[in-house]
């Protein structure tokens, strides 16, 4: 059975969430993190930790300007605070947002994040996670210095999110490898990135 949420607060938030996917990503984000909180407490700051090593742009503003007023925050503190609170633990969530549905799946939305971030309904399990839980990628310290040098917050042309990924891919390596000599570590994730045309750097 769906989860509908249909209250003046919800059909504004749908109404949102379909006219701007950045907004539809981010509430989505909220629920997880919120449903996590709830049926998985131990791991309940995860998500947000990795939103903020990925430098993902969860809630910013857009184009300069607040995208998110005083009204629509309060919609939505409401609306993901319902769905969380009525959601299942241990199954795919199927929404619906006033005129907005989905479906959801928790576990592979957490696997695959913080990629699944900008595609929450069709997540595949991140190559860059390397087999590694949410939990131990954020403990881990490689974890920092892949995303520091090729955050998620960057608008690329579409051509560079292969070339990007691989050399996500290949900096986790080279750290975990090269980890105790930082100079040489540095010097080959450089020369990864450079390899890059200019426009995916």
């Amino acid at each position: 059975m769906p989860i509908v949420v249909a209250g003046e607060e919800a059909i504004r938030v749908g109404s949102r969430m379909q006219a701007n996917q950045d907004i539809g990503n981010d509430v989505i984000f909220l629920i997880m993190a919120t449903l996590r909180r709830r049926c998985h407490p131990t791991l309940a700051h995860d998500l947000p930790r990795m939103a903020v090593i990925a430098r993902l742009p969860v809630l910013s503003p857009g184009d300069g300007t607040d995208r998110y007023s005083e009204d629509l925050r309060h919609d939505i503190t409401f609306t993901v605070n319902e769905i969380a609170r009525r959601a299942a633990c241990s199954q795919p969530l199927a929404l619906r947002i006033g005129s907005y549905s989905s479906v959801l799946d928790p576990e592979a939305y957490a696997r695959a994040f913080p990629e699944s971030y900008f595609s929450p309904t069709s997540v595949e399990t991140s190559k860059e996670a390397q087999g590694a839980s949410l939990e131990q990628r954020v403990a881990d310290s490689c974890t920092a210095v892949v995303y520091a040098k090729l955050p998620l917050d960057n608008v690329h042309a579409w051509q560079c999110a292969a070339l990007r990924r691989n050399a996500r891919v290949a900096i986790f390596r080279v750290c975990h490898t090269e980890g105790t000599l930082p100079a040489q570590a540095a010097s080959h994730i450089q020369r990864l990135i450079d390899a890059m045309p200019l426009t995916c750097q």
